[in-house]
């Protein structure tokens, strides 16, 4: 059944050839101006902010009580104010939905968390907005950006948020290389972006040359990009230094600080520091989202209580959120999540809803009493992640290294046979690209360079490289003869079942003589053995919404990080300037262009970077560092259900990683009818 070919209008769900929206070359929607792309907005003009405020019938009993200041002291001066999507909601209920396990931590960062970035998108995803920070200007030259925060803004325990908060994090966090890599965002031309306080609510990033570009980096899926999304990595963008400074030595001393952490089953300060700044584990932690962790992932079911000192509102004045509670129940398993959401046990589900269960989910829309709506993503769904700098097996890792050999891989590949299986053919066969209307798609020529399915020159290329030699079974021998060339699928169950479709190109490049062990592992495993340079390669998504907010897998430039498997080596030499990792070598010396590239776009604006990101995708996709199977389909996130008694859910968004959608669809307006 091809879906992408039929239409279904009975439910709300129209899927037709055209999945993926149309964005003008300054990066922004068509599909967003003109076919019904909506969202709740951020009310900028101070002359609109209501001037009364209202709370939840929970808070006014506390407040009552004397247990809460009233709901204008929690709130401050400056709200974030919110016009929702379709009206003002109402307060009550509990909103249900599940996670896949340990390493799912996003399932909540992208739905509970606000989201809890400085800045952010607009819901069109055209500009970058006040959010966390009420206010924001660029200089001319593009060297200052200055940040206004909001006044009287509090934690989620009542204390004060202030400059202060980012500039602990940032000297005592990110500059500490105990806790953290010292964020790449925060870093141009190997020099450091300095942050500067000028009062309690004015904070001054000034960068060494032009960086046109830092906005949208507050704004976005960064290491800025709020404590909710990487504060357990040492990035965030800002912490809450009256309760973190605790275990810090600088606030207490190194023997105090190893203590707590010994006394928590920790090694040492640094490791408990990380584990206290991490929300999805912390209930203690402050934080400044709409709900706030009361039971964490790690002790399921993973629970969300309202922030008392939430300071979003709704444009007549209610403090949100409008529902109390949320409730993530465990299930590792995809089918059953699609079993729950076809019984109508989940109030909102995005996160895991498999492709292929989409008849199903459609089929029993009304007896579940939901909707299943689309939102077609910007990037590839699926694709082989290749680890360049591998060392493990030296005669393997110059194999990988060799660009001919990558070729041939890409080419014993049958994309459409993966698309129809794994993606109802929803998704579009491709080599590593973003969406065709995307400003930086260098043209449709480019669309399946080495990414079709051709058997004869994938194995003319690999006896090219000198493979010629092959076993009883038709599998090549090692280039040095010495037994067969296996390579190593090692992936995990997340938004879709990768092992599987891992084990489908396994059965492809047997084809072409190629072995392949093809191992499922923890997602938080990978994690480990990406940093070790152990992993050879892997099955997964690969972003490639914007190489420059999203760098991570598209080039060398991730130290830290799963998506950084490109090569972590590499990618400390760049960072590093040299100093510590390791030079790519002659064979991959092309990392060096797009690096090159990369850093030429942090500088300019966003139209000046289309040219620049359209020479990265070239090269990226002519030295095929990772295999592009099939993208900007459903998989990521394109898929959500909704209760229909749910209210201010947008029947259209812009799924974009950037944006970390679904936080798009402000859940925090969400109510029940």
């Amino acid at each position: 059944m091809l879906l992408r070919n039929v239409g279904y209008i009975g439910g709300g769900l129209l899927l037709f050839g055209g999945c993926t929206p149309d964005r003008k070359p300054n990066g922004t929607s068509k599909q967003a101006a003109s076919s019904g792309i909506e969202g709740g907005q951020v009310v900028l003009d101070p002359a609109k902010f209501p001037t009364a405020f209202k709370e939840s019938p929970e808070f006014a009993a506390q407040v009552a009580a004397g247990k809460l200041p009233k709901v204008a002291e929690r709130i401050g001066q400056d709200p974030l104010v919110i016009k929702p999507v379709h009206e003002i909601g109402k307060y009550g209920g509990e909103l249900r939905r599940v996670f896949s396990g340990a390493s799912d931590s996003p399932n909540a960062s992208r739905f509970c968390a606000g989201p809890d970035n400085l800045l952010y998108w607009d819901y069109r995803y055209e500009k970058v907005q006040p959010n966390i920070a009420r206010g924001f200007e660029m200089s001319a030259d593009n060297k200052e950006l200055t940040l206004h925060l909001r006044r009287g803004m509090k934690w989620s325990d009542g204390h004060p948020f202030t400059a202060d908060d980012i500039m602990f994090w940032r000297n005592d966090i990110s500059l500490n290389s105990s806790l953290s890599k010292g964020a790449s965002s925060l870093r141009l031309r190997g020099r450091d972006v300095q942050v500067e306080k000028v009062d309690d609510f004015t904070v001054v990033y000034r960068s060494p040359s032009p960086y046109a570009l830092l906005p949208e980096l507050l704004a976005g899926s960064t290491d800025l990009g709020g404590p909710s999304h990487s504060g357990h990595r040492g990035g965030g963008g800002y912490a809450p230094k009256h309760y973190l400074s605790t275990f810090h030595p600088k606030y207490t001393s190194e023997a105090a600080a190893n203590a707590l952490a010994r006394e928590a089953g920790m090694q040492a300060w640094p490791l408990f520091l990380l584990n206290r700044n991490s929300w999805f584990l912390n209930p203690d932690l402050p934080m400044l989202t709409p709900w706030v962790v009361t039971r964490p992932l790690n002790n399921p079911p993973w629970e969300f209580a309202a922030n008392p000192y939430s300071v979003w509102v709704d444009s007549d004045g209610n403090q949100l959120p409008y529902i109390p509670k949320i409730t993530m129940a465990l299930a590792k398993n995809a089918d059953v999540i699609s079993l729950r959401a076809a019984s109508g046990q989940l109030d909102f589900q995005d996160r895991a809803l498999p492709v292929a269960e989409l008849p199903v989910l459609i089929r029993n829309q009304e007896r579940g009493k939901y909707t299943v709506r689309r939102a077609p993503g910007d990037s590839m769904d699926c694709a082989i992640r290749i680890n360049l700098a591998y060392d493990k097996d030296r005669e393997i890792g110059d194999l990988l290294r060799t660009v001919e050999f990558r070729r041939a891989l890409a080419l014993g590949i049958d994309r459409d046979q993966i698309n129809q299986t794994f993606f109802l053919g929803s998704s579009t066969p491709s080599a590593t690209l973003p969406a065709k209307s995307s400003p930086y798609h260098p043209g449709d020529d480019w669309q399946l360079r080495w990414a079709t399915h051709d058997v004869a020159q994938a194995n003319q290329l690999l006896d090219d490289v000198g493979l010629t030699k092959k076993d009883a079974e038709g599998y090549r021998l090692r280039p040095s003869g010495k037994g067969r060339l296996r390579l190593d699928f090692q992936s995990a169950v997340s938004v879709l079942n990768y092992p599987s479709i891992g084990e489908m190109i396994r059965k492809h490049w047997a084809q072409i003589g190629i072995d392949v062990t093809n191992r499922s592992a923890e997602g938080v495993l990978l994690v480990e053995r990406t940093l070790t340079n152990e992993l050879m390669m892997t099955v997964h998504t690969v972003t490639t919404d914007d190489p420059f907010t999203l760098p991570d897998t598209m080039m060398a430039i991730s130290t830290d990080t799963y998506g950084g498997l490109i090569g972590i080596p590499y990618a400390k030499w760049f960072a590093s300037d040299g100093k510590s990792g390791s030079e790519p070598p002659d064979s991959v010396r092309a990392l060096k262009d797009a690096i090159a590239l990369y850093r030429r776009g942090l500088e300019v604006d966003k139209a000046a970077r289309a040219e620049l990101g359209q020479q990265l995708f070239k090269l990226h996709t002519e030295q095929v560092w990772s295999i592009g199977i099939a993208g900007f389909g459903l998989t990521i996130n394109g898929l959500y259900c909704a209760k229909n008694n749910l209210g201010n859910v947008p029947s259209k968004i812009v799924n974009n990683s950037a944006l970390k959608s679904p936080s798009n669809v402000l859940p925090m307006t969400f109510y029940y009818k």
